[in-house]
């Protein structure tokens, strides 16, 4: 057989959140700190999901390594969405087999054995996650292939019935693939990520993609007459900003020994804002190294109600990263090797084989008085060869330094975005 080289381009997701913070706790509150009071189905019913908190923490343990590779050594802004990353690894381990799916799998902090659990139980974080009606929050999933390249019709069934995923067979060799791909992604994010891939190369052959879209609105809107011209004390130097108040809030706030911090639940509930301010003789580096997955388990129940001075600045952040040597770091080596990577359950391993190219992910956020907007895409590039207590007076909380945000649904326990902000 003549040998022949191609690649797969799998890109994997896609968020958008719009809309504002509201001020009531989204959660059963008692004894203090978060208690997630709506669960996801569990492993034994109709509609079998997550059987236990250690594995819906799972997706969380994966966002703090994420972000602790992406943020390392960075004295830009950072805005990762690992929900939206997670989801597409999760989707592309489905083609995985022997060694490789096994690295993948111990990276995503899930059972290689037991995949089909997983799927069932993103499945359900899915479906959980549209139930407020108070917000929208959408999310989708597409494969789009090469209808010359042998892919598996039990590969992509998979992520249809799990994921929900369209499925569009193309000729890879006509260039207006590029454009097919680029409008899911624009129309997923509501016009804030427009594009994820200038081109795809001649042996690039699939493109999968996850995307989430939310709008909200805050349950108590920052005023626009109470924000002033200040100034934010950035890692390079003070910047002007435009700041944000709100007196007497009554917030979910905690004080640890070299922070504080506060949660911005948006209307209706189900997801929130947590923001992580480090001290003023501490400094983000310092928290970033704290930000562990245990450690927010600890933190989560070291809540309490108290009245709350905020003072926060607007701000926009675009963030684009490849991701390749930072999941390699996290153990996902064999995946990324035309040697070693083992995709035998996405394609037909007697004619090619398939490994990860590049994973690329490109993330926007707006935060203003009346709301947030937010956006994320994330791109999978694989390749193929021929085989072979309550404070008095109200605590003051200004964010006028480096700080760290966590964007929460609180129905699921996902963490949608994390980022650093040391510049805004």
């Amino acid at each position: 057989m003549k040998a022949f080289k191609r690649v797969l381009t799998l890109t994997a997701s896609a968020l958008c959140l719009s809309g504002a913070l509201p001020l009531g706790p989204a959660y059963a509150q008692g004894g203090g700190g978060f208690h997630y009071s709506r669960e996801l189905p569990r492993e034994g019913t109709a509609n079998s999901g997550v059987s236990s908190s250690k594995k819906r923490a799972a997706n969380n343990a994966f966002a703090f390594k994420l972000f602790d590779e992406v943020a390392k050594n960075k004295k830009e802004n950072v805005l990762v969405s690992p929900f939206s990353a997670y989801a597409a690894l999760c989707m592309t381990a489905n083609g995985a087999s022997g060694k490789t799916r096994e690295q993948m799998s111990k990276v995503l902090g899930i059972d290689s054995s037991t995949l089909e659990e997983v799927n069932k139980r993103n499945q359900a974080i899915f479906s959980k996650m549209r139930s407020n009606d108070k917000v929208q929050l959408e999310v989708g999933n597409a494969i789009y292939s090469d209808r010359n390249t042998p892919f598996k019709q039990e590969f992509i069934s998979e992520c249809k019935k799990f994921y929900d995923a369209e499925a569009h067979s193309e000729d890879f060799a006509d260039p207006a693939v590029v454009g097919k791909i680029n409008a899911w992604c624009n129309q997923k994010t509501h016009g804030k990520i427009p594009k994820i891939l200038d081109k795809l190369t001649r042996d690039e052959k699939m493109v999968l993609l996850n995307a989430i879209y939310f709008k909200g609105t805050w349950a108590h809107k920052f005023e626009k007459n109470l924000t002033q011209d200040d100034r934010f004390q950035g890692l390079k130097g003070e910047v002007p900003v435009k700041m944000m108040h709100q007196n007497d809030a009554g917030l979910m706030y905690m004080k640890a020994a070299h922070f504080q911090s506060i949660a911005l639940p948006y209307a209706g509930e189900h997801q929130r804002m947590m923001i992580f301010l480090p001290d003023q003789n501490s400094d983000i580096a310092a928290f970033e190294a704290e930000l562990s997955n245990d450690n927010w388990n600890k933190w989560m129940h070291s809540y309490h109600h108290a009245k709350v001075n905020v003072s926060m600045p607007r701000f926009k952040l675009e963030y684009s990263k490849l991701l390749n040597k930072e999941l390699i770091a996290m153990g996902m080596s064999d995946a990324f090797s035309s040697n070693s990577a083992d995709f035998s359950n996405m394609i037909d391993t007697k004619r090619e084989r398939a490994w990860i190219s590049r994973v690329l992910q490109k993330t926007y956020m707006d935060v203003y008085e009346e709301g947030t907007e937010a956006a994320a895409v994330t791109a999978v590039v694989m390749a193929t060869a021929a085989a072979a207590h309550m404070p008095q007076p109200p605590i003051e909380f200004r964010v006028d330094r480096p700080f760290v945000l966590a964007l929460v649904d609180d129905d699921t326990d996902q963490i949608l975005f994390l980022g650093a902000v040391t510049n805004p």
